[in-house]
């Protein structure tokens, strides 16, 4: 089942409420800072982007476990968004790049794997990552 969330909750809740679901079993590996980053950035567009628009946003987390791969499943009700689609900022300074992206870029920089599908006016998210393996930027390698 999974975890209903409201976009006026702070990111420390959401982080509590899955630490208090999934526990350790599913998220003990030195990529659980990677999940919770994923978490963070998500709920940031949603407030952003989404939750401005109406009242309140509320959307849902799924988190699947299965042999050290981790799946984040997020849905929300809304209009169509890929962000599979968007396209990574460009490489400026900081201060020079325009507003945008740079959340969904870090997602999929994270992430082993980001899919995305529309269905019936919901939007479902799911980003994959492998747990066994070692992120490709780790510079301890």
């Amino acid at each position: 089942m999974a975890l209903s969330i409201q976009s006026t909750e702070t990111i420390a809740s959401i982080l509590q409420k899955v630490r208090d679901r999934y526990g350790e079993h599913c998220l003990d590996n030195d990529r659980v800072s990677d999940c919770y980053t994923i978490i963070d950035e998500f709920h940031a567009n949603i407030k952003e982007h989404v939750a401005t628009k109406i009242d309140s946003c509320q959307w849902f987390l799924e988190i699947v476990c299965n042999d050290g791969k981790v799946k984040l499943e997020f849905e929300y009700a809304g209009p169509g968004f890929d962000p599979t689609q968007s396209s990574p900022p460009g490489e400026q300074p900081v201060e020079a790049r325009p507003i945008g992206g740079l959340g969904l870029a870090i997602m999929s920089q994270l992430s082993d794997e980001m899919n995305y599908r529309y269905e019936n006016g919901t939007n479902k998210l799911t980003v994959a990552l492998d747990t066994t393996l070692p992120r490709e930027d780790d510079p301890c390698l």
